[in-house]
């Protein structure tokens, strides 16, 4: 991609840009004097299928590619058009067309300063050279409906607008709508209703690959959102794609992975969803998302959100140039597409999010990417990556020793250990989701309070011979879980501390 030097720095790398920015705050203080606020985050009223204002826009007078196939921050699309950056500027064309660029009219304060482009469904993001986020709505409508926001976060989409994180390396685009998508399906079979206003977040990939932030419009204007990078969080990708909430990522030795969530997906939306760790197989599927929040006789978000899914190697050279994409309605409507080379020719793998093998697509166009080094062994988890340095071991009243080892915010479930007086042990589960929170957040654990809904599992063979159990772990079982195959739980987490509400514990962090 063409580079635009960042203000507050940049190292250009082969990967993309790493960006070292000021906080949120401090961005929207020091912006140039324009707030755009045109409509976000609710659906269309009505598209317009024609090309009506497009011949307004000048044509492009720089070389641009004729096709555009993957969705990168240079050049991306929807199902409607392909948008192209360069220089500063933003360049557009009807995406089924052979070349026919134009120059896309930018605000007078991101005019020049357009550092990457995303666009996934009927919004396209850009982002400026101070990593600033601008939002450019009804991109599945024609041009003379386009509109800019620069507004952001809570409440609403209303904020002052928000940045990338620091230390960025990759950055993606991603909304899933009740107009393309209609419906999700969970770790249970089961089809959900996209909310009302759409899912819209920037994912961006941290902290050299192995941190992964979601920045969601309605949410504080922080960076303290994170979904775990593959294989508990030790996984260190190199580039990251995602649409309609699916993720793809690799690293450098090949291994792809692909994951379905968000915040709404993960469990953290108890305002308009309904959750359930109970197994919702079977039951019936609600018909709008209303009906299914108030009625609990329809099956329930299953949770825990669904994981990471291992895709099967390539079998040829490949890059980082990766790209997922929309092809019809619903969560299994996902085509990945990855750069690389097969007989001599240059051009893209490519499959279903569901098929079990990749096909060879020829293009003989110059290769864009890094090229990997695509080993058929799995290197899934990254030696380089340190597990958390965060453990915490503590005493109830009651005497029961509990231990929570390499806690990871971004990771769960985890294992929760109890040994008892008369020296037997009791492995639970603490399942936890980053809670909904309306204020700032600093990222990751520090000593500002970190609330979690929490939920605690115990092994389903442990009940069915809970009469076989030792005397100290039936009784617990009994008397503080209630014999119940999960317990909810308020979960507080701080750098120095570890409280589990259900278990009446607040456990000092020992490591």
């Amino acid at each position: 991609m063409t580079e635009v030097t960042l203000r507050r720095g940049v190292l250009a790398a082969a990967t993309g840009l790493v960006f070292a920015l000021a906080t949120p705050q401090q961005a929207a203080a020091e912006a140039p004097a324009c707030t755009l606020v045109g409509t976000v985050g609710t659906p269309e009223p009505g598209a317009d299928e024609t090309t009506a204002g497009l011949e307004a826009f000048p044509a492009a007078e720089i070389a641009l590619p004729d096709r555009v196939l993957f969705r990168t921050t240079a050049e991306t699309f929807n199902r409607r058009w392909a948008f192209a950056a360069r220089d500063g500027a933003i360049y557009v064309k009807p995406v089924s067309a052979q070349g026919g660029w134009r120059s896309l009219p930018l605000p007078g304060c991101l005019a020049g300063r357009v550092a990457g482009v995303s666009a996934d469904d009927d919004e396209l993001m850009a982002i400026d050279v101070d990593g600033r986020f601008f939002t450019m709505d009804r991109i599945l409508s024609a041009p003379k409906d386009w509109n800019w926001s620069s507004r952001y976060g809570t409440p609403l989409w209303t904020g002052p607008g928000n940045t990338l994180p620091a230390g960025t390396v990759a950055w993606t685009w991603s909304v899933l709508s009740p107009n393309e998508d209609h419906v999700w399906r969970d770790t249970a079979g089961n089809d959900h209703s996209v909310g009302g206003a759409k899912v819209s977040h920037v994912y961006a990939l941290t902290d050299d690959g192995h941190h992964i932030h979601y920045v969601d419009p309605w949410l504080p204007l922080d960076h303290s959102y994170e979904m775990s990078t593959p294989a508990q969080g030790r996984f260190r990708a190199v580039a990251l794609s995602t649409s309609g909430s699916t993720t793809l990522v690799v690293n450098r030795f090949g291994d792809l992975y692909t994951r379905l969530y968000d915040f709404d997906i993960s469990g953290a939306d108890k305002v308009f969803f309904r959750y359930s760790y109970e197994d919702q197989r079977g039951r019936p599927e609600a018909p709008d998302m209303l009906t299914e929040r108030v009625d609990d006789h329809y099956a329930a978000i299953q949770l825990p959100a669904p994981d990471w899914s291992r895709q099967p190697k390539i079998p040829g050279r490949i890059t980082d140039r990766v790209s997922v994409h929309k092809t019809g309605i619903g969560s299994a409507a996902r085509e990945l597409r990855v750069e690389g080379i097969a007989d001599g020719h240059t051009g893209y793998w490519v499959k279903d999010l569901t098929a079990d093998h990749w096909d060879f697509v020829p293009t003989d166009e110059p290769l864009v990417g890094r090229i990997l080094d695509n080993t058929p062994t799995d290197h899934s988890v990254d030696e380089t990556v340190a597990v958390s340095p965060y453990t915490y071991a503590g005493r109830t009243a009651a005497g029961v020793g509990v231990r929570i080892e390499s806690f990871d915010l971004a990771v769960s479930p985890t294992p929760l250990h109890l040994e008892f007086a008369d020296g037997s042990r009791f492995d639970l589960t603490l399942h936890t989701v980053d809670a909904l929170r309306q204020t700032v957040q600093p990222a990751g654990i520090t000593d500002q309070p970190r609330g979690f809904d929490g939920s605690i599992e115990i092994p389903a063979d442990t009940l069915a011979t809970l009469d076989k159990q030792p005397d100290a772990v039936r009784q617990f079982v009994q008397t503080v879980l209630g014999g119940r195959h999960f317990t909810e739980t308020a979960v507080r987490v701080t750098a120095n501390d570890f409280a589990i509400d259900a278990l009446g514990v607040t456990l000092p962090r020992t490591r």
